[in-house]
């Protein structure tokens, strides 16, 4: 094949809000930003909720679709595979989603972010979340975060980390997932 694998860097954001009402109005004012510049190839939000005993839900996903680009990875869902890898049993619409179960390509997902991000960048990101708070989940690429951080204007604290993701290495993980 010879051809050479490269990781493409991206940027995880997570922010902590003390309400998920909060949380959502910035999600929801994300979205908007992202709805008017639909040229992005790597965009995706995960509004997410962290109980009082520490379980994770996933309560919306960005599903605008004028940012997925082509790679399946990436429509799959970078910023709900990185909620996986960061808590790996998560609730997605009611039901549990677990690393390498159901979901099988968040798992291939949330693997394959797990190997590639060292893991003091994934474990300052899941610190950011408390429990009891509402929070949102970013990814995207690095041009975008300077704006992307003014929109979070409710949030209580935020976490930005590099997010290495090699494209074609996740397609194909994400392929055979679904074999």
């Amino acid at each position: 094949m010879g051809l050479e694998m490269v990781d493409q860097n991206y940027i995880a954001i997570a922010a902590q809000y003390d309400d998920e009402d909060t949380a959502a109005a910035d999600f929801e004012a994300v979205g908007a930003h992202f709805a008017k510049t639909p040229k992005r190839e790597v965009f995706d939000a995960a509004l997410i909720n962290r109980g009082l005993d520490g379980e994770v839900a996933i309560v919306k996903r960005d599903e605008s679709g004028k940012h997925r680009g082509t790679r399946k990875g990436l429509g799959v869902g970078l910023a709900t595979g990185l909620a996986v890898a960061l808590f790996p049993a998560v609730a997605l619409g009611g039901a549990l989603v677990v690393a390498g179960g159901s979901g099988a390509g968040i798992g291939a997902i949330a693997g394959h972010i797990g190997r590639k991000t060292p893991s003091k960048n994934l474990e300052a990101i899941s610190e950011t979340l408390d429990a009891g708070s509402g929070g949102i989940v970013l990814v995207l690429e690095p041009d975008d975060v300077a704006e992307v951080e003014k929109l979070l204007t409710g949030a209580a604290k935020v976490t930005k980390k590099d997010l290495s993701v090699d494209d074609k290495e996740l397609d194909d993980e994400v392929d055979e997932a679904y074999e």
